[in-house]
């Protein structure tokens, strides 16, 4: 798959993803285009055992904590970022909120990734650079943390 396809397939899903981070269609856009800029430097870099969206999630996902870091903004747990549906019971989101903010960062994004965004434990090993067994351990931590079994 040459950059133009990638570009073409994948753009518009990073960009909402990015957008739902940012809440700034001009952020979002930059940042997208960050993300396909380092795609296109470092495409010849990239893995072919692993998944080239999970490869480009997980760019887009270091642009997005750069973008927060320079700004000195922590990234917010919202309905946005969470996927929530509104139709779901409003008392529900806060409990889910709530407990979400207790959780260690790290934790938080993979309960995130897992439960929200549906990713699989592995894929989410993969754009973190870290240890399927380091993963499993920090989700199962954070679901007994937040009251679950």
């Amino acid at each position: 798959m040459d950059f133009d396809e990638i570009f073409e397939k994948y753009f518009d899903r990073i960009y909402y993803k990015v957008l739902g981070a940012v809440k700034n269609p001009e952020d979002a856009e930059d940042i997208s285009q960050e993300v396909f800029i380092s795609v296109y430097k470092n495409l010849g870099k990239f893995r072919s055992e692993s998944n080239i969206y999970t490869w480009i999630y997980k760019i887009a996902i270091n642009k997005i904590y750069d973008f927060f870091r320079k700004r000195k903004i922590e990234l917010d747990i919202n309905e946005e970022i969470l996927g929530i549906d509104s139709s779901t019971n409003a008392e529900t989101n806060v409990i889910l909120e709530q407990k979400l903010k207790m959780l260690e960062p790290r934790e938080r994004e993979i309960v995130v990734l897992k439960d929200i965004y549906g990713y699989k434990l592995k894929e989410i090993a993969q754009m973190k650079d870290m240890n399927i067994s380091t993963v499993k351990s920090v989700y199962y931590k954070a679901i007994k943390d937040m009251g679950g079994n």
